[in-house]
């Protein structure tokens, strides 16, 4: 059996570091303290430690957290915004706007387009990110409409299922995967909660987050998250 892979990580800051804590119809950007002790990557046998608690950025709806900025959203984020992504993006989601950070660093990346459903995220989040064009609608209204339209999308990025990796939350992916296929069956459809197991499924080679940094670093501050 491979050993685990251990990233030491004593200090964190990313792009949403820097983000104003201020709130909006509802809608929140707060700081949340994710403690010490060992932590799994995406990647199959990778973990990362955290000697000391570290300060992360939140989006919350009311009590409801929806996304943060902990080292395993930012290391999957960044092997779909820097290495599967291509072409004309669509992002379904806004969220903290942190894919957007690497899609700006994607040279195979040439337009990106972001369907958010809620209102409250253009001014909380947009400002700091204003990577391509903005839709305020629901995806599964925004997506065929632009079929009808014409228009040519390579690459499908969603995260907006809320709940635990289950099951039932994949069941529900396979069904939103299949709804992208149906209107533009020649875009690549990426998740990054499930990216290997749909790469797996579809006797792909995933690139492993774990791979984008050297097994052993030990981070002062993850400078490529600036």
């Amino acid at each position: 059996m491979e050993e685990p892979r251990y990233h030491v990580i004593e200090h964190w800051r990313t792009v949403a570091s820097r983000y104003p804590r201020e709130e909006c119809d509802g809608w929140s950007v707060t700081t949340r303290e994710k403690p010490p002790g060992q932590y799994r990557m995406n990647g199959p046998s990778a973990f990362y430690y955290l000697p000391n608690a570290i300060q992360l950025t939140a989006l919350k709806e009311g009590d409801k957290g929806w996304f943060d900025d902990d080292p395993r959203q930012m290391y999957a984020l960044a092997e779909i915004g820097l290495f599967r992504a291509h072409g004309r993006v669509v992002v379904g989601g806004l969220g903290l706007g942190l894919i957007h950070w690497f899609l700006r660093m994607n040279p195979s990346v040439t337009d990106v387009m972001t369907i958010e459903r809620a209102e409250p995220l253009r001014r909380l989040i947009w400002p700091h990110v204003e990577c391509g064009k903005l839709i305020i609608g629901d995806f599964y209204d925004v997506l065929p409409d632009l079929a009808r339209r014409g228009w040519d999308i390579q690459t499908i990025y969603t995260d907006f299922l809320f709940g635990s990796w289950n099951e039932k939350t994949w069941a529900e992916l396979q069904a939103q995967r299949q709804f992208c296929k149906e209107h533009f069956p020649g875009a690549t459809f990426l998740e990054h909660g499930y990216q290997a197991k749909m790469d797996a499924e579809q006797v792909a080679t995933a690139i492993s987050p774990s791979s984008l940094v050297p097994a052993g670093t030990t981070f002062d501050t993850v400078r490529v998250f600036r």
